[in-house]
């Protein structure tokens, strides 16, 4: 292995790289703003995002994964690119002058992983190494991931939850559902039209995501909306109580817990008691709604951790994985065809 290891995590909402001399430098939203015209990106990360639904009808504010899988290789690529450009001004380095650790989904398809090692290989990489995210997530929350016990990580992305329990070096069990925070946003945005007839895009109900608990009956919150009156056409700002988008956040809620018990359902029983002793750990930016750790330990009885730093990781595990290749049960070396 080389003198620089980087970590990458390609999620739905962000892309974060770690490495292991610059810790992370690279923590953006997988978004690209795009002109069909000049055939030409003008912007990636938080730049491209502001622009969203505030552009002329050339450019177009792309998110080229959902549901933590390559929806749109060509702008992936060329996001990519980008990407290499901004790791490259810190680093000084090109991709292929480093090596390269790649978070996947458990349970990644061979064209999701063929997918993502063409765009890399594309970038003039040679060879990479694959290594399962929940197993990095592990590994960047400080958990004792080489040790024959139970290491429960429950990872709360953009566009999928992933339960996934990791022992030894390896996982166990896990269960991957392709629906999550973005979900929630639609829904928030689909609540507000329906019952307030006013638009509001998914940005905004994203913040409006970030205001709310768990448990809506003790927040007194009333939330300021801005948007687009479908009635006359004309900007509004409404104020609706944090307690209308409770059906919104059971929905969700019910979508973690399904898939957490699903992974506790096939566990070894000679783990459970590992369980019930460490409890889990929550990772990934679905973890910081206000409460969840609470409301989790209420449906599953067993104690619920929040990891030290939630959005950074899997690409943090991923940067360590390089020390415990010999350790590790799920990475693979890759090289390009």
């Amino acid at each position: 292995m080389g003198k620089v290891t980087i970590g990458i995590d390609i999620g739905t909402a962000n892309i974060s790289i770690y490495s292991d001399l610059e810790k992370m430098i690279f923590h953006e939203p997988t978004v690209l703003a795009y002109d069909t015209k000049k055939n030409k990106v003008l912007e990636i990360g938080h730049e491209a995002k502001e622009l969203a639904e505030k552009t002329p009808g050339s450019i177009a504010v792309i998110s080229p994964l959902q549901g933590g899988i390559i929806v749109d290789f060509e702008m992936t690529l060329r996001l990519m690119k980008k990407v290499e450009g901004r790791v490259s001004a810190v680093t000084g380095k090109r991709f292929k002058q480093m090596d390269l650790i790649v978070a996947l989904l458990p349970g990644a398809t061979n064209i999701e992983r063929q997918a993502i090692g063409d765009i890399l290989f594309s970038l003039g990489v040679k060879s990479l190494y694959f290594i399962e995210g929940s197993l990095a997530a592990t590994m960047g929350a400080g958990l004792p991931f080489e040790k024959p016990i139970a290491n429960v990580i429950v990872d709360i992305g953009a566009g999928k939850i992933t339960t996934s329990l990791v022992s030894y070096g390896g996982i166990v069990t896990s269960a991957t559902l392709r629906k999550s925070g973005h979900e929630l946003d639609r829904d928030i945005a689909q609540l507000i039209r329906n019952k307030y007839n006013v638009l509001i895009g998914l940005e905004t109900a994203e913040q409006v995501k970030w205001q709310l608990h768990c448990d809506t009956s003790i927040d007194s919150t009333v939330i300021e909306i801005e948007g687009r009156d479908l009635v006359t056409g004309f900007p509004i700002t409404i104020k609706v109580p944090a307690t209308e988008f409770q059906a919104e956040i059971d929905e969700f809620l019910k979508r973690i817990l399904s898939v957490i018990q699903s992974t506790l359902e096939t566990s070894p029983p000679e783990l459970s008691g590992n369980i019930r002793a460490s409890g889990v750990t929550l990772t990934g930016g679905g973890a910081l709604l206000e409460g969840l750790a609470d409301w989790i330990h209420s449906q599953i009885m067993v104690p619920v951790h929040m990891a030290p730093a939630p959005f950074e990781s899997v690409a943090l595990g991923t940067s360590m994985a390089v020390e415990h290749l010999d350790r590790l049960i799920n990475v693979e070396k890759v090289t390009a065809r």
